[in-house]
């Protein structure tokens, strides 16, 4: 177990009532200890490598040779310094790996080269990397731990040289995320289907296996992109879990719901840049604004917002810190675009969820503080079980209203809502769909010649669209309410069932049968009457009746 590492701010006003509920509410959230799905363990010793143009190479590998060993790619080997000791290679080299575990490549005339065997005692890898060159050598928006891209920034340069020395030792991070292949819809029988996290991640910690994903946990900083584009819940962040983090809100918001006549207002955070950030303004929220704090505001999806407002909270806020990753301000962008007509469909305002931009943004919205009134739902205690599609029907299904005139609500493609649609006429039940989808969104009837369909499961991820080979299906991005607040199946095509000539069985459909034999009514195999009727078997009597046939002969 572990604890939030910045407790939630308590040295708030609490004049009103809502401000002596919101310290009720803080007090709720201050005792929770949240789980984590485990941790990452690192060991890092004290070879460093540093990348760039020889002077600035050097200027850094004398200030820090005192306390780590230090060698130096110069990648101007044009240039004439004497580097002296520092001196491993001159060239571009590739890098790959983290903390204690650098891998420095340099192709040469002699082939792709490992740069730690190069230096004095055969070194099998680095622990940390410098990189002051003009262009980084890792190009991803969050470089891995243990590597400092300072280019020609000297500001950067100075706080680099005073971090590295204590880099050196053992370290330990959260395991951030948690990832169930059982239920992703990254592809199925080479079929290609959603890239969402692989899109997100700022890391680059995620990469395809081909029909799942594999996310590297030394490379993972815990952004949360991932978790929240994923339409399945197939990968979910783990520092805390969903569930850990909605039941302690969910009690936080009962308490205060008890105290005060005014609905709250959730104001999410990130434990670190967030908590100093609100800290000295904490005097201007209004009292019945409880900030929240998580270990990044990246990680907070659809789900936690919608059941965010179906505890009772009236406006969800979520403050982005100053300088976060492009990537992951894109992805909660996208999700909330995607959303916005979700929350229209629910006959709620959709500035009720609302992101603040970093330090401009909060000030912004001080100034303003719009802060919105009871949506009108009463809040319930409900399940918070299950994973984040589950936690999706809940909430739909709890602030859904029913609305004679507006059922469903058509969504932009990439929305993770809708239906398919299939040709019937040349659907021929061969339940190729079936066999792809991940989360059981198409199915057959068991022994019957039905396909069914489950809209509340639909991740609109297209593998159902790739798989089939008639091309009888096609994707339609929607929100059909009724499907979540009464989930059940229902049947997209179905067919009179054949029999088999032999035993009886089922074991195809009529339509399969006919256009079976229309096809091979010209083959030579099939001019007699006896082969004929072996297409209107079932695999095994058509066995035995070959069996038979060849006895005959004999």
């Amino acid at each position: 177990m572990l604890e939030i590492t910045h407790p939630p701010l308590t040295e708030l006003p609490a004049v009103e009532a809502d401000g002596r509920a919101r310290a009720a509410a803080l007090a709720v959230l201050s005792e929770a200890n949240l789980g984590t799905a485990g941790f990452v363990d690192y060991q890092a010793g004290s070879a460093l490598l540093i990348v760039g143009p020889a002077e600035r190479a050097l200027g850094a590998a004398r200030v820090l040779a005192d306390s780590i060993r230090c060698l130096i790619v110069a990648d101007d080997p044009g240039q004439a310094a004497d580097l002296g000791q520092f001196l491993l290679a001159r060239g571009r080299p590739a890098i790959t790996g983290h903390l204690g575990a650098f891998v420095a490549t340099l192709d040469t005339d002699q082939g792709e080269v490992n740069l730690a065997t190069l230096a004095q005692g055969k070194l099998t890898h680095f622990d940390l990397v410098l990189d002051v060159s003009d262009e980084p050598v890792i190009e991803v928006e969050k470089p891995p731990i243990g590597y400092q891209r300072v280019g020609q920034d000297p500001q950067a340069l100075s706080e680099a040289l005073a971090l590295l020395p204590e880099m050196v030792g053992d370290f330990q991070k959260p395991r951030f995320f948690a990832y169930n292949e059982n239920l992703c819809a990254h592809g199925a029988r080479g079929l290609s289907g959603c890239t969402r996290c692989l899109d997100a991640c700022a890391t680059g910690a995620i990469r395809s296996l081909g029909e799942m994903i594999e996310v590297d946990p030394y490379l993972c900083q815990g952004c949360g992109s991932c978790a929240t584009t994923c339409p399945s819940g197939a990968i979910a962040y783990a520092y805390p879990e969903a569930r850990d983090l909605l039941g302690v809100l969910r009690r936080a918001l009962k308490s205060y719901s008890a105290m005060a006549s005014q609905p709250p207002a959730v104001l999410f955070h990130d434990d670190d840049w967030g908590a100093g950030t609100l800290a000295p303004l904490g005097a201007e929220l209004p009292e019945r604004v409880i900030p929240v704090p998580v270990e990044d505001t990246g990680s907070l999806g659809p789900d936690i917002w919608l059941m965010t407002l179906a505890f009772g909270a009236s406006d969800v806020l979520i403050l982005q810190p100053d300088g976060a990753e492009p990537s992951v301000v894109e992805a909660s962008a996208t999700q909330r675009a995607l959303f916005t007509p979700v929350l229209e469909a629910l006959q709620m305002e959709p500035a009720r969820i609302a992101f603040l931009g970093g330090t401009k943004g909060l000030k912004e919205w001080l100034a303003k503080t719009p802060l919105h009134d009871s949506h009108g739902r009463q809040a319930r205690q409900f399940s918070i079980g299950g994973g984040k599609r589950e936690r999706l029907q809940v909430a739909f299904a709890e602030l859904y209203r029913p609305n004679r005139d507006v059922a469903t609500t058509p969504l932009p493609p990439g929305a993770p809502f809708g239906q398919i649609q299939v040709d019937r006429d040349a659907c021929t039940l061969c339940m190729s769909c079936a066999a792809v989808c991940p989360v059981e969104a198409v199915a057959s009837a068991g022994g019957e010649p039905q396909l069914l369909f489950d809209e509340s499961r639909c991740l609109q991820c297209g593998l159902c669209e790739q798989a089939c080979p008639e091309d009888a299906i096609a994707l339609e991005a929607r929100l059909h309410l009724p499907a979540f607040a009464r989930p059940e199946p229902r049947v997209l095509n179905e067919e009179k069932p054949f029999h088999c000539v032999g035993c009886g069985k089922v074991f195809a459909t009529e339509k399969i049968i006919n256009r079976v034999a229309d096809q091979l009514s010209g083959h030579w195999m099939f001019t007699d009457e006896r082969a004929r009727r072996r297409l209107e078997m079932c695999e095994d009597c058509r066995v035995k009746d070959l069996f038979d046939d060849e006895q005959m002969v004999r």
